[in-house]
């Protein structure tokens, strides 16, 4: 078993692949290509998703005093149908901008984050992480068609659709000031 450090390390070294070295560059637009899979997930802890092939292009604007970061991805994730819980690619894209500008106190605020002047490099791999997964919908349906309609398992959906079968025993000892209450509902 690897002792938690080198663990870390290792973690670290994964995501340097998403460091931009910002100070040799010269003012102006750069361009970054990114491509985030399975190894690209496994590296934050409590991960909404696992599984996915993404490609993120990273437009990168050096400015007197500040830098501007457009973020455009598109590809697929791996995720669970909510309607019949089979596995599947759920397409998504996205795009987002970051603000990066420089201060004596290094910090965040919602799409700005703040450098001190001797910092030489950005890593934008958590950045990246949290655009993606606030661009997975609230329902997910991988198995659904190009009008979003559900192509689900037909037997998963119809099993899940019908009634529990109803104990009469039960409902025969329901207390009269319960029955009376159902009565009324």
């Amino acid at each position: 078993m690897r002792p938690r450090f080198l663990k870390s390390i290792a973690t670290v070294n994964k995501l340097t692949e998403y460091s931009i070295p910002f100070q040799g560059l010269k003012q102006g637009k750069h361009l970054f290509n990114y491509q985030i899979d399975k190894d690209f997930f496994s590296q934050f802890k409590d991960t909404l998703l696992e599984n996915g092939n993404i490609s993120l292009e990273v437009t990168f604007e050096k400015r007197p005093g500040m830098m501007v970061l457009d973020l455009v991805f598109e590809g697929t994730i791996k995720v669970n149908c909510d309607l019949c819980a089979e596995e599947g690619n759920l397409p998504i894209n996205g795009e987002d901008q970051l603000v990066v500008k420089f201060t004596e106190e290094p910090g965040e605020e919602e799409q700005v984050i703040y450098l001190t002047p001797g910092e030489t490099e950005l890593n934008i791999a958590h950045h990246v992480y949290e655009f993606i997964c606030l661009s997975v919908p609230i329902r997910r349906v991988p198995c659904a068609d190009e009008e979003n309609e559900p192509t689900c398992d037909s037997k998963v959906l119809d099993y899940l659709d019908t009634e529990p079968p109803s104990n009469e025993e039960e409902d025969a000892e329901i207390n009269p000031i319960w029955a009376e209450l159902k009565k009324k509902l």
